[in-house]
């Protein structure tokens, strides 16, 4: 297992002894193919979807984005990306309302 990989560790022993909604959001450094790899298989081991922007105007690093929101047992009801200079990210604005509980 990789370093990156061994990371998202302590996240997912959280996330998996968690029965309620999810929401697990932030820069997870995924600058390169093996890094959105281990992050993809890792939300997909702990049933995260990701949310989708429209218009995505996530800020990127080698033509990958920098930041990710994902969620479980909650519904997306807007997804947007805020443009500014202020910083190196735009910010993520995510609407959820309550979902079906877990089955």
């Amino acid at each position: 297992m990789d370093v990156y990989s061994k990371q998202l560790l302590p996240i997912g022993d959280q996330i998996a002894h968690h029965s309620g909604p999810v929401i697990m959001a932030g820069d997870f450094n995924a600058w390169s193919r093996p890094r959105m790899n281990a992050l993809y298989r890792f939300a997909r081991e702990m049933s995260l979807r990701q949310v989708r922007f429209t218009d995505d105007q996530r800020r990127r690093a080698f033509g990958r984005p920098l930041d990710f929101v994902f969620y479980r047992g909650l519904n997306v009801n807007e997804a947007s990306v805020l443009v500014t200079r202020a910083s190196d990210h735009n910010p993520l604005l995510v609407e959820f309302s309550p979902g079906k509980p877990e089955q």
